[in-house]
């Protein structure tokens, strides 16, 4: 018997629909979606609209998506341009892009290194352009600047701190130049989600930055040993040539020598945490 697509969509959202809590109207319990479930909605789901999201110098785009009953937004960039060169301590030029690629890619490594903090960012087709689609992130309360300005405290200090701490590290190993608290989406259960992340993974083999290395939870430092560039590349696909796996390795070396001399010279208990 043959199947059209739209038998292959009505079975895959009946797939969805039943791995997932049962669906109110248009929306649905997406907290309990796998990224796999996530993964797929953002491929296949149907575009019903789309809207400039007015900030952000990539130009991203809010598009609604929706298969089935489901319904759920999603962030596009398409954004793949030359940036000025990247200069390190050794004052060499090294080349740098913002490309949508690299949202797929630091979500890819994120989910390597069981860091689970980066949204589900999947590559698509828009208006003709490869693009990433990113998962609108729900439950957010404010963003980060936004929690600065109106001087909220967080419930738990040193969870949020601790939080904060793993972003920085993160961002080192992935060398994000465009880290800034509009991208640290802070959710109502206070956990920190991370979002736009095309400006990334140039080819530098240092450190760009040392002071943001402050702590590190022990899991993230062990799961950054346990990195291969084989592991790395094959997460992150053609998202990531071989220079910028490389790179990537590079800045994992270094990072993790950084945290164990730190932990030697001030004490493990100052610089690492469970």
């Amino acid at each position: 018997m043959t199947h059209t697509r739209r038998d292959h969509l009505r079975h895959l959202a009946g797939a969805l629909s039943a791995a997932a809590p049962p669906v109110r109207g248009a929306t649905a319990d997406f907290a309990a979606w796998s990224d796999a479930q996530k993964e797929t909605f953002l491929r296949t789901a149907k575009i019903e609209s789309s809207r400039e999201i007015g900030h952000g110098v990539t130009k991203p785009v809010q598009v609604e998506l929706a298969l089935g009953a489901i319904r759920h937004s999603a962030k596009v960039q398409v954004v793949d341009k030359e940036l000025p060169d990247f200069f390190g301590a050794d004052g060499k030029p090294v080349p740098m892009r913002d490309a949508w690629r690299f949202n797929v890619a630091t979500y890819r490594i994120d989910r390597l290194l069981d860091l689970r903090m980066v949204t589900v960012v999947v590559p698509r087709t828009f208006r003709g352009k490869a693009a990433g689609f990113s998962w609108w992130v729900d439950d957010v309360q404010f963003e980060e600047v936004e929690r600065i300005k109106r001087e909220i405290q967080p419930p738990d200090p040193e969870d949020f701190e601790r939080q904060r701490a793993l972003v920085r590290v993160f961002d080192e190993l992935i060398i994000n130049i465009d880290r800034n608290l509009s991208n640290l989406l802070i959710t109502k259960s206070w956990k920190l989600a991370l979002i736009d992340h095309s400006r990334c993974f140039t080819p530098y083999h240092g450190i760009r930055n040392e002071a943001n290395l402050g702590r590190c939870s022990r899991k993230l430092l062990d799961q950054m040993r346990k990195l291969t560039a084989a592991a790395a590349q094959q997460a992150a696909g053609t998202h990531l040539t071989r220079a910028e796996v490389a790179a990537l390795l590079a800045r994992r070396d270094r990072i993790v020598a950084f945290f164990e001399k730190a932990a030697k010279e001030k004490g493990e208990e100052n610089v690492l945490f469970s």
